[in-house]
């Protein structure tokens, strides 16, 4: 995970902004209503919970969860805030003063008294990661750079053994059952539960959901088909949010028992050739090393 300085982050934000179809252009700051204030030396300033004055910040959000973003000023008297999204290529406007300027209805101003103009994105999703500015309309403006890191958790589909699982076949008749777990990418985090599909679509009916929690960071859900026809064959998915995402292909085979035995020898193969390499390159080494 990468990690801003505060020089970075500074040096990264153009200081000035102008208005454009919700978008913001590098121009010179122009808002109806809104005049330009002579700044005493003091003016507004930023603060962090203990009171301490600062100029950006880091905010580390699990996928899913809501981002709060916050913007603690000081005398700010009557002047105006504004949330900016700052990306490569454009910049956003995405509030000003306690109203929201965009069509993205996970944005709003969720002000906490007595001087916290306080960001929040909810359900955030990976492309909402990067700089976001709080910036007050003084001459020049004034501005809290935040950078905000989305994690997300890791996804696995696995059989009851542990083995990540790609492609499995079945016999018609027998039971399939499919385990989904789901890591926090940061201790402490909480993981929402993984959704199953089957073809992109929701899972039929007799398809059985369970959800098991495996430790602190992990999440489990186990997916169950008592009775496997062909019809059950196809790709099955775990996934959180609309970004951790991982597949399965299922082969219910009617008695085409060789193809699905050749599939398990040749998978059986590789895992024997793979461990008798390893154990053959560690004798070499030895035999280097120890003659």
């Amino acid at each position: 995970m990468s990690i801003w300085t505060c020089e970075g982050l500074t040096s990264s934000v153009k200081v000035t902004y102008g208005v454009l179809q919700g978008e913001m252009k590098r121009l010179p700051l122009r808002i109806p209503h809104l005049r330009h204030h002579r700044v005493s030396q003091r003016g507004p300033y930023f603060e962090n919970i203990e009171g301490q004055e600062i100029n950006c910040s880091q905010n580390v959000v699990q996928l899913g969860d809501t981002a709060l973003l916050d913007c603690r000023i000081v005398m700010l008297s009557d002047r105006t805030v504004m949330w900016i999204r700052q990306s490569p290529d454009r910049t956003f406007l995405l509030t000003m003063g306690k109203s929201t300027h965009t069509a993205d209805p996970r944005y709003s101003v969720k002000f906490k008294y007595p001087n916290n103009w306080r960001l929040a994105i909810t359900s955030a999703q990976k492309e909402d990661r990067g700089l976001y500015v709080c910036q007050v309309n003084t001459h020049p403006p004034r501005m809290l750079i935040t950078n905000v890191t989305i994690l997300a958790p890791d996804i696995r589909i696995t059989d009851d053994f542990n083995h990540e699982l790609r492609d499995r076949y079945y016999k018609t008749g027998s039971g399939i059952e499919l385990v989904c777990i789901a890591r926090s990418s940061q201790s402490g985090s909480r993981v929402p539960h993984p959704a199953w599909k089957k073809n992109g679509d929701t899972l039929p009916d007799h398809v059985n959901i369970q959800h098991n929690n495996g430790s602190d960071r992990e999440l489990v859900t186990r997916l169950r088909i008592d009775l496997a026809k062909k019809t059950d064959s196809g790709e099955y998915s775990c996934s959180i949010g609309q970004f951790s995402r991982t597949i399965v292909n299922i082969h219910v085979l009617n008695g085409e028992k060789q193809a699905a035995v050749h599939h398990d020898q040749w998978n059986a193969a590789m895992t024997i050739n793979q461990n008798f390499k390893s154990v053959f390159l560690s004798s070499i080494i030895a035999s280097l090393f120890y003659g």
